[in-house]
């Protein structure tokens, strides 16, 4: 699929459809850039964590579409400088390559993430795995799709046949290795299982699809979540702060399921700050 249109379902707005526009664009630069991963010039801004130009590239791309079509909204990416909203704060924020570690490797799993908000409330979503050809998207209040086709959160399940998501801190980002590590150690024993994949974006996005039943994360960046918390919210889920005094967005640190195994999930889970 190259057309917007494929993609989204037939309520999309002019301005879900620009933003899928630009995710397919960045989305095709970066699969012609996966097949040169050698030559790509790569730099580590904190251990562990990682940039390349294609990284870069691909959010020039992101930046120039939606800017051509939207001047005056603000501006939050990964890689380039914050800029102020002059459009009754609309802003967008962007992750053009969540996954980078994943991509760098040659591993399929990344994505491309694009929101837009109006302050703190998201109003619009795509996250786009060019690899896998499924773009995830979501409108405030119009509910979630992945492909053009509605999605829901999964069901209610025993505990015992849940799938989980976390990450698993590394790197230079181990501040909350000890309280992931809790959390493991009390809720693997009782699911079928939990997948540490690497690109928090699609992590939320399964959550939504009903692929992953919940996933939790502490200390991500903004442009991590974004897009993926109305997705969530509006396939049905909850998405809530493990951090009572410190909203999702700013802290990073979130539970998303669905809603039968929410508060089972969230008392379980360590709640300190460091």
């Amino acid at each position: 699929m190259t057309n917007a249109d494929e993609y989204l379902p037939d309520t999309a707005s002019t301005t879900l459809q620009t933003m899928a526009e630009a995710a397919i664009l960045a989305g095709n630069g970066l699969l012609v850039a996966s097949e040169r991963l050698s030559g790509l010039t790569i730099t580590e801004k904190t251990q562990g964590d990682f940039v390349s130009e294609a990284d870069v590239q691909a959010e020039k791309v992101i930046f120039n579409h939606l800017m051509q079509a939207f001047p005056g909204y603000g501006w939050l990416g990964e890689e380039t400088q914050e800029q102020a909203s002059h459009a009754d704060g609309l802003r967008w924020i962007v992750d053009p390559l969540d996954g980078t570690t994943n991509f760098l490797k040659g591993l399929p799993h990344w994505a491309v993430s694009i929101a837009l908000f109006q302050g703190d409330e998201p109003l619009a979503a795509i996250i786009h795995d060019p690899v896998k050809a499924e773009m995830f998207s979501a409108e405030k209040g119009k509910g979630a799709y992945l492909n053009g086709r509605p999605i829901t959160v999964s069901k209610a399940v025993p505990m015992s046949a849940a799938l989980l998501a976390s990450g698993v801190p590394a790197g230079g980002r181990t501040t909350y290795l000890s309280h992931c590590l809790d959390d493991l150690e009390k809720l693997m024993p009782q699911t079928a299982g939990l997948r540490r994949w690497g690109a928090a974006a699609l992590d939320l996005a399964y959550v939504a699809a009903g692929r992953f039943d919940a996933y939790w994360e502490r200390n991500l960046g903004p442009w991590d979540i974004a897009a993926g918390m109305l997705i969530v919210q509006e396939a049905g889920g909850r998405l809530t702060p493990l951090w009572a005094d410190r909203p999702v967005l700013a802290s990073g640190t979130f539970l998303a399921s669905n809603v039968a195994f929410h508060d089972a999930i969230e008392a379980a889970l360590d709640k300190a700050q460091a």
